[in-house]
C-alpha cells in the first residue's frame, strides 16, 4: 500500500514557496529570496529536477517496479508539467514587458 499523504507531500516539497515579489520586496535588486535572476535559475532548476523524477518514475513504472505506482507517476508528471508551465509564462511575461519598455514613447 501507498501512502498517498507522503508522496503528496513528496510532489508539494518541490514546488517553490515563498513570495518572488511585493511591497517592500526590492532591496537593492533584491527581494526576500535574492535577485531576479536567482529566482529564475531556481525554477529552472525544479522544473529540471520535477522533469528528472517523473522520467525515472515511468521508466521505473514500466520495468514494474513494485515500489512505483501509477497514481505516484501521473502526480509527477502533472508537477513537472505545471512547473514547467509557469516557468515559460513566466518567461513571457518577462518579454511581453520588455517589448511594452520598448515601444515606449520618450
Amino acid at each position: 500500500m501507498i501512502d498517498k499523504t507522503a508522496m503528496i507531500a513528496n510532489v508539494m516539497a518541490t514546488q517553490p514557496t515563498g513570495n518572488v515579489g511585493g511591497a517592500g520586496a526590492v532591496n537593492k535588486g533584491q527581494g526576500p529570496e535574492g535577485s531576479f535572476t536567482d529566482v529564475i535559475g531556481k525554477m529552472l532548476e525544479n522544473s529540471s529536477k520535477a522533469s528528472a523524477t517523473a522520467d525515472d518514475f515511468a521508466q521505473r513504472l514500466q520495468m514494474n517496479d513494485p515500489k512505483v505506482s501509477l497514481e505516484q507517476t501521473v502526480l509527477a508528471m502533472n508537477s513537472a508539467s505545471l512547473q514547467f508551465t509557469a516557468v515559460v509564462q513566466t518567461r513571457n511575461k518577462v518579454l511581453q514587458a520588455y517589448n511594452d519598455i520598448m515601444n515606449m514613447p520618450v
